[in-house]
């Protein structure tokens, strides 16, 4: 709780900041010719508004075109660039490998999946099996999906729990 001379304090303050305001508003609008004096004023967007009504709505009337108007210039200016051709999208790669996990690349975000997850642009895997000392992903038919030879195999990193052990 606050003590007596410090809440005395504090409303001796406020009051006085509130006398001033309200002393301050009526010299403003006694002196002011009965006008309100603000600098800056007309760069308020609420005073810039138009009083009164709103004439009526005019139509806007476009004149008709003809064979000798010239067509709209579509071409880009030279800060846009050119027509960019499409984006080739990276194949998708085996990062790592193991028998329960497979970590692949797509897009270059690292995505893990497991035997029997339908992944974007590789299809359903059905299984992972080795296969001339790498690994690869199969599906349900027993075709090869992708592979990754035992040198490209980068299981090791992702075999620790911690950074640092």
């Amino acid at each position: 709780m606050t003590p007596l001379g410090q809440e005395i304090a504090l409303r001796a303050v406020g009051t006085a900041l509130a006398g001033f305001s309200i002393a301050f508003a009526g010299y403003m609008l006694d002196q002011g010719g009965g006008r309100i004096r603000v600098n800056g004023m007309e760069h308020l967007a609420i005073f810039a508004q138009p009083r009164g009504t709103a004439p009526a709505a005019r139509a806007l009337v476009l004149p008709p075109l003809t064979q000798l108007d010239a067509p709209m210039d579509l071409t880009t200016t030279g800060s846009v660039g050119g027509v960019r051709p499409a984006a080739t999208r990276r194949p998708v790669e085996i990062i790592a490998a193991r028998a329960d996990r497979v970590w692949l690349r797509i897009d270059g975000a690292i995505r893990a999946a497991v035997p029997g997850d339908d992944v974007p642009r590789v299809g359903h895997i059905a299984s992972i099996v080795p296969r001339d000392g790498g690994w690869a992903l199969l599906d349900d038919r027993g075709a090869t999906l992708l592979t990754v030879a035992k040198q490209g195999n980068g299981a090791s990193l992702f075999a620790r729990k911690r950074i640092f052990e």
